[in-house]
């Protein structure tokens, strides 16, 4: 599932007044604690931006195809893999997307890196991540992922 920023400041902040009502209580100085909380925040960020860049265009795969991933259950051709796909909408998605791209998909979820998947086609290995993103934001505006 996708980070969800506004929910998980929400939640520090929270878990921040809480912690500062009981620093006040025990006569901590503004001082300190106005310190304290800048390296909180710093620390949220930092977390922040490591968490944003983690979904993957598998982890939307995965959802859902809603099957678990074995060996025996990785689609190995783009028929395959299209004949797994129960949901409708993200079927009508992928049968409007180009042959390389979904055969990409079908390299990416046998577990290969896009690096080998950019030399197996003979792409540039930015042109694997592009056309993978770009597919994966088609998928979440269009399945309204949040």
């Amino acid at each position: 599932m996708a980070y969800n920023k506004a929910k998980e400041e929400y939640r520090w902040n929270q878990w921040k007044a809480e912690e500062e009502k009981i620093l006040r209580e025990q006569g901590v100085d503004e001082e300190t604690i106005q310190k304290l909380r800048e390296y909180d925040w710093d620390d949220f960020n930092t977390e922040r931006r490591f968490r944003e860049h983690q979904t993957s265009l598998l982890d939307c795969m995965e959802l859902l195809l809603e099957e678990k991933e074995t060996k025996e259950s990785q689609p190995e051709s783009v028929e395959a893999l299209l004949d797994t796909v129960e949901n409708e909408e993200l079927l009508q998605i992928l049968l409007s997307t180009d042959k390389k791209t979904l055969q990409m998909i079908v390299l990416k979820m046998m577990g290969y890196a896009p690096k080998e998947i950019s030399h197996h086609m003979e792409l540039p290995e930015q042109t694997v991540y592009t056309r993978l993103r770009r597919l994966r934001e088609k998928i979440k505006k269009s399945m309204k992922f949040e």
